[in-house]
């Protein structure tokens, strides 16, 4: 009985959200179409700003020494330090091979 109940109401609330989403209905109120293409128009920026930072030598501290390289270079200085080599992630065992029986040693019997 409490379990029909609250299903009645689970979905009366859930058509209740439909309908006064559809009866707001409309296009978004300027202003948040404004909002929405200053936003894209920040993440262009700071997407355009990031990729020129992948690509170019500057200082990030002078004072310590810090510099900042292009990323193709950063990887061919790093890889070859790294020298990973790939292991599985869970024991393999290894396959079963047929291997022939190899003879038993002569024993020598004395009389």
């Amino acid at each position: 009985m409490f379990f029909a109940l609250a299903m009645v109401l689970l979905l009366l609330f859930w058509g209740a959200t439909v309908w006064l989403t559809r009866w707001q209905g409309g296009d978004a109120e300027p202003e948040e179409a404004a909002r929405a293409e200053f936003r894209a128009k920040t993440l262009a920026e700071l997407r355009a700003d990031n990729a020129k930072k992948l690509e170019a030598y500057a200082w990030v501290d002078r004072a310590k020494g810090s510099v900042q390289i292009p990323i193709a270079e950063a990887m061919k200085l790093v890889l070859p330090e790294i020298n990973i080599q790939p292991k599985a992630a869970y024991p393999v065992a290894a396959p079963a091979t047929a291997v022939p029986p190899t003879p038993a040693a002569p024993t020598s019997a004395k009389p």
